[in-house]
């Protein structure tokens, strides 16, 4: 075994970071989860008198129920470290750091489905109009919140936005998703007009970072997705009716079932979400079936 690398990190831990980032093209955010939930494993299993290279499914199982009892994980927590646990192991075997996966059979707790929450039509408006009124930098937040609604992103992939990825000529926005994946959502007119709106203000300071990056903090340096769920809230603060909770992901949640609302099929939207399969994006047509059962229910004869 390796000696421990000066970050602190077991070397394996290590590798296994740089195999996601470098060879699976997974995002920091993705690879610093794993690398958490991994730690946190290891120091379990050194309480147990055990370590990575000899643990067993037992250890592994111990490891779960100390995750729901004495950490209070949900099962949502304790499904994603089980996947991680199964992928760091299955790339420990292919590397040849231990003969067999005693995470195989480890099994995930069933995670409770949730409907999607979003914004009615109206609500979506009267953000976008709380972004022109409250927001730190106007004209950015109202642009933000527009690429936000308009293209169905992730927080990440807005803030991985760069100028080149907006092609005003060819109506389409470029977006970078869950493993480096690319796809090309169309840039809607009133996007564009936007746009184009926040470009003529925006300001990078000489030698600022990543200067390509389309959103920028009040400094000149590239927004953060700490500062995008910032800004959100603080927007959401100002509009005359309140919205708890509201995330940048539910205005993501909102731009899929509004669009379904007004008859787009399935397989469109999950084109333009990036969904891996067709079935999450089924979760969308539960909220609307609901919707029109709930309308169909005034009728009276």
């Amino acid at each position: 075994m390796r000696r421990r690398p000066r970050s602190g990190l077991h070397p394996w831990i290590e590798a296994f970071q740089e195999h996601l980032l470098v060879e699976e093209g997974r995002s920091e955010r993705t690879a610093d989860g794993y690398t958490r939930d991994l730690t946190l494993l290891e120091q379990f299993l050194r309480r147990e008198g055990s370590d990575f290279a000899s643990a067993d499914p037992l250890v592994l199982s111990s490891f779960l129920y100390y995750l729901q009892k004495e950490r209070r994980n949900g099962e949502a927590a304790r499904a994603r470290k089980v996947s991680c646990i199964r992928t760091f192991y299955s790339f420990l075997v292919r590397q040849g750091y231990v003969r067999e996966n005693p995470a195989e059979e480890l099994r995930a707790p069933r995670v409770p489905s949730h409907e999607p929450i979003f914004l009615s039509q109206e609500e979506a408006t009267a953000l976008l109009e709380a972004a022109r009124r409250a927001g730190t930098s106007p004209v950015r937040d109202h642009a933000m919140v527009a690429t936000l609604l308009y293209t169905g992103c992730r927080v990440s992939e807005l803030t991985g936005l760069r100028l080149r990825d907006v092609s005003f000529a060819g109506e389409s926005v470029r977006l970078f998703g869950k493993g480096a994946k690319e796809r090309v959502v169309p840039l809607h007119p009133d996007l564009a007009r936007i746009l184009r709106g926040y470009l003529r203000v925006r300001r990078v300071p000489r030698g600022s970072p990543a200067p390509d990056r389309l959103f920028r903090n009040l400094h000149g340096g590239p927004l953060t997705r700490h500062g995008v769920h910032y800004l959100i809230k603080r927007m959401a603060a100002a509009l005359p009716e309140s919205l708890p909770g509201l995330s940048a992901h539910k205005l993501r949640h909102t731009m899929a079932t509004l669009l379904l609302e007004k008859d787009a099929d399935l397989r469109s939207i999950q084109e333009l979400l990036g969904h891996a399969s067709v079935a999450t994006t089924q979760r969308y047509t539960h909220v609307v079936n609901r919707r029109l059962r709930e309308q169909v229910r005034k009728l009276e004869f």
